[in-house]
């Protein structure tokens, strides 16, 4: 990935950091859909001029990257992998960035799923609250394969004025956040 014009991402999770996220990538000239199980965060994301599906399936056809920003590793597992997971519906080669706390382990494992099916993942918690994320200026803390940094890297330029390179296996940015 290297220019945002032609990049599709989906942002699932339009909470205070989520939507932020969304509307920054919307400012630096991405395609943006947005997913949320609250209407009014979907509402909130199209009023700002985005896309907006219910399900994550849906939101992430056809992108080239997905920024899951749920709660825990429970909800990520549903958003990328379920029964409407945006994994099976990505570009072929698109990034995963994973932005819940979760342990080690089930970061490492979504990460072997994700690239089972061709998928680049980052283990990418986040910090810097609802300001931070709307201004484009978080701080990443990820860890994952360099190719996955690479896909990643225009996404990440325009949401994070910090980013933090932990190592090339996922799982150390999750224990760097727990």
């Amino acid at each position: 990935m290297s220019d945002a014009e032609n990049l599709k991402v989906c942002v699932v999770g339009l909470g205070s950091m989520g939507l932020g996220i969304a509307g920054s990538l919307l400012r630096g000239g991405f395609a943006v859909t947005g997913c949320d199980v609250n209407p009014d965060m979907r509402a909130a994301f199209a009023a700002m001029g985005g896309a907006v599906s219910e399900g994550p399936a849906a939101a992430a056809k056809g992108c080239d990257a997905v920024i899951s920003v749920v709660v825990n590793a429970a909800q990520t597992e549903t958003v990328l992998f379920g029964a409407q997971g945006a994994a099976a519906t990505l570009a072929p080669g698109a990034v995963i960035l994973s932005c819940a706390t979760m342990s080690p382990d089930a970061a490492r494992d979504f990460d072997a799923r994700a690239q089972a099916m061709g998928l680049a993942y980052l283990d990418a918690p986040i910090s810097g609250g609802a300001a931070r994320a709307a201004a484009g200026e978080m701080t990443v803390m990820a860890s994952g394969a360099a190719a996955a940094f690479d896909r990643a890297r225009p996404v990440l330029n325009c949401i994070a004025a910090k980013v933090y390179e932990l190592g090339d296996a996922a799982g150390v940015g999750a224990a760097f956040k727990i």
